[in-house]
């Protein structure tokens, strides 16, 4: 079985560092350092899985980010046609934890 590609843990090691800005845009910082051809690789990436990283991206301190395999594992993402889809919680099920 075929590791799941994690952006997250790929632009860390372009020794990118990111974070969700108060209105929930990601800032790279970094970016300057790297050759043109892995900076083009680098926002090809962001454009790519942009709802996906902010779904990383959104914790609490940068320790607790999630892997794409735990996200995988708590069900909160899948993959379908070889795309990450998010998967959506029903309405019945909000209610049943109330």
């Amino acid at each position: 079985m075929h590791t799941p590609f994690d952006p997250l843990q790929f632009l860390y090691s372009l020794y990118l560092d990111l974070s969700l800005t108060p209105d929930g845009q990601i800032n790279v910082s970094n970016m300057w350092s790297l050759p043109l051809h892995q900076q083009k690789k680098a926002k090809a990436l962001l454009r790519t899985y942009d709802q996906l990283l902010r779904l990383q991206l959104d914790a609490p301190n940068k320790r607790m980010r999630p892997s794409v395999r735990k996200l995988l594992a708590q069900g909160k993402i899948e993959i379908r046609d070889g795309q990450y889809v998010r998967v959506q919680i029903p309405e019945s099920y909000d209610a049943n934890l109330k």
